[in-house]
Order: structure tokens, then C-alpha cells, then sequence
């Protein structure tokens, strides 16, 4: 599945029973942005977890406060999600803390969260595609 919203694209891959959703940052992103993006993504999500990667590498502004964090967490708890495992590409060094803040808010509300933040696509990529690996050998067991 692919899809265009303001200011980001969204390809969705599957990966058995779980998804990789890729999200391409086209211009700046908000809370109301996201919040758009995560809807269409639990339309199609089969499980309660939910892997991404965010490719920033243009260095677009990401606004994300933590009240915009609870908001978010809270759509995609209601939305069924328990797990999320992300990475986020981007060359704003400073993203590393509000990385670090989203998983305390996660944790906080109830979700299992790993997040990473790296300027290099492909460390994103295998980070989050490992994930998806670990899920499903669990899944099997």
C-alpha cells in the first residue's frame, strides 16, 4: 500500500502477519499530520504491534511536544497497538532526546516501545526489520 498526505508518503510492506510502515517526511510534520498517518495505518493493521521507520534525511521541522506524545500513544492504544518498535532517519542531532522522551511517555502508557534515531537509512532499516524477525519467531514458539 502506498499513500500521500501532506507533507509526508506512507508505503506500507508486509512482512508475514506484521507490517513495515515507512513514512518519508515531505515537508514539516505535526501532531494533526501524524495523527492522520496513524489512522490509515490501523485501518490495515492486523496485530497489536506496529513497526516504522520515519525517513527525515530531507530535515524537515518534526514538531512533537508531550502532550502531542500522549494524544498520539493514546490513538494508536485505542487503536489496538501494544508494541511499537520504530527507528526515525534524521540528520537533527538533537532528535536522540525526543526520542528518549517518547519512550518514557510510551512506557508510561502502557505500551512496549523500542525507538532509535540514526542518520543512516539502512541502520534504521535492519534495527526495525529485526524486530519484525524477533516478533514472529515469539509468534512461532
Amino acid at each position: 500500500m502506498e499513500t500521500s498526505f501532506n507533507n509526508c508518503d506512507l508505503q506500507v510492506q508486509d512482512y508475514g502477519d506484521e507490517q513495515l510502515c515507512l513514512i518519508k517526511a515531505t515537508g514539516p510534520i505535526n501532531r494533526h499530520q501524524r495523527a492522520i498517518v496513524f489512522q490509515e495505518i490501523l485501518k490495515v493493521n492486523k496485530t497489536g504491534n506496529f513497526f516504522y521507520i520515519l525517513d527525515n534525511r530531507s530535515g524537515f521541522e518534526i514538531e512533537l511536544s508531550p502532550t502531542d506524545m500522549s494524544y498520539l500513544n493514546a490513538l494508536l492504544y485505542e487503536g489496538g497497538i501494544r508494541y511499537v518498535r520504530g527507528g526515525v532517519v534524521t540528520t537533527d542531532i538533537a532528535y536522540s532526546l525526543l526520542v528518549s522522551l517518547a519512550k518514557a511517555k510510551a512506557r508510561a502508557e502502557n505500551f512496549e516501545v523500542e525507538l532509535v534515531s540514526t542518520t543512516i537509512f539502512s541502520e534504521a532499516e535492519e534495527f526495525v526489520k529485526s524486530k519484525i524477525l524477533e516478533t514472529a519467531k515469539v509468534q512461532q514458539a
